[in-house]
């Protein structure tokens, strides 16, 4: 288990997992049927090389063919690249708040979702919205694809440099 990037992120008698294996992490991605993926402006933000963290998102989104939410001013950005059809604009509060609501029908009134999907949000924005899954939720896994370990998610990756980030994204790609 890696140690939490955010060094006072103490998250209680309940810890996710980290996952060194692109493999393992594409066959959780794939075990849900009611997907969401929540993208952060940050990933627009952040290169790995010559290729954006969004454009890695992107793919991986195309492949689980799941609900894209973009926060802050990723929707810009995404509205071109995914399917409108499945690509909303929401804060990540609000996407929170909703995920937390039992009663919720989902973006398409299909019904709450089993997975959410958290990339390219600040750290300390992605800790709080997994904490309060976490704990006020029981119907909803979450996975952080972030470079981060994030013990409120019930998966993500382990603490990584860029190069073995960029590493992992790619392989999880070519695994789903």
């Amino acid at each position: 288990m890696a140690r939490p990037y955010q060094k006072a992120n103490i998250p209680g008698p309940e810890m996710g997992t980290t996952l060194n294996d692109p493999k393992i992490m594409a066959n959780i991605l794939k075990i849900s049927k009611r997907k969401i993926f929540i993208i952060g402006s940050e990933s627009i933000n952040w290169d790995l090389e010559d290729k954006k963290v969004v454009d890695y998102f992107i793919e991986i989104a195309n492949k689980l063919e799941c609900h894209i939410v973009a926060t802050g001013h990723a929707y810009k950005y995404l509205k071109d690249k995914i399917n409108k059809n499945i690509l909303f604009d929401m804060s990540l509060i609000n996407i929170t708040d909703r995920l937390s609501d039992k009663e919720w029908k989902g973006l398409d009134g299909n019904g709450q979702y089993q997975m959410a999907i958290f990339g390219g949000h600040l750290v300390f924005y992605s800790s709080q919205t997994l904490s309060r899954l976490k704990n006020f939720t029981n119907w909803i896994k979450t996975i952080e694809l972030d470079k981060y370990a994030h013990p409120n998610a019930r998966f993500s990756l382990p603490n990584l440099s860029d190069n073995d980030w960029k590493e992992f994204l790619e392989e999880l790609i070519n695994n789903l």
